[in-house]
């Protein structure tokens, strides 16, 4: 729970500070040729800043999955509005092998694809075995949803964070080898932290 309030609290402040403004101060002293009085005038001006370059397709890797998962994941703008992508992962741990593969299409409210606040529904299966022939065999069917910001640092850089739940339905056979998999059968709170190349 307090992963998902420490998830919420940034993605509010990353959208308070997404757009920078620049304040402005000046003052101007003149003098009166004909009275001889010196006027003094103060002005501020605030102008706001926002990166609008264009960016239609993102490379991204997911490092807080590392533990359990070597990944990459690859997104597309269709439009302003909509961006999908697709991912492939594997397991880390050297005692289980298998393979994994997520879809995920993301909706741009504000209609700036691929930067800013996102709604993503998403799927994904996974198949999960131990290193001997007898161990356990482990498929996760998994659907959920994100709430999440993606923003560019840099020049192409992008990062991104994200919050939200997903349902697992887990089947298994052989012995109960491979045992992670089975403590997440139901839902489960979903954090993400994408690093990532865009263009």
């Amino acid at each position: 729970m307090r992963l998902i309030s420490t998830g919420v609290a940034m993605l509010v402040l990353l959208a308070a500070t997404a757009t920078a403004q620049v304040k402005t101060t000046e003052t101007t002293t003149t003098v009166d040729s004909s009275s001889g009085k010196t006027i003094t005038t103060y002005s501020t001006s605030i102008k706001t800043e926002e990166d609008i370059t264009p960016r239609h397709d993102m490379i991204v890797v997911n490092p807080l999955k590392f533990f359990l998962f070597y990944n990459l994941s690859y997104f597309h703008a269709l439009s302003d509005v909509i961006a999908v992508g697709g991912g492939l992962q594997m397991p880390t741990p050297s005692e289980v092998s298998g393979f994994g593969m997520n879809a995920e299409m993301r909706f741009h409210p504000s209609a700036k694809a691929l930067r800013g606040f996102y709604i993503a529904p998403n799927i994904s299966y996974n198949v999960i075995s131990g290193s001997s022939e007898d161990s356990e065999s482990i498929s996760a069917f998994s659907i959920g949803a994100l709430l999440g910001w993606q923003w560019f640092p840099g020049d192409d850089f992008a990062i991104g964070l994200g919050i939200g739940a997903d349902y697992y339905s887990v089947s298994s056979s052989g012995d109960s080898d491979v045992d992670f998999f089975n403590s997440i059968d139901g839902t489960v709170p979903a954090v993400r932290f994408d690093i990532g190349y865009a263009w």
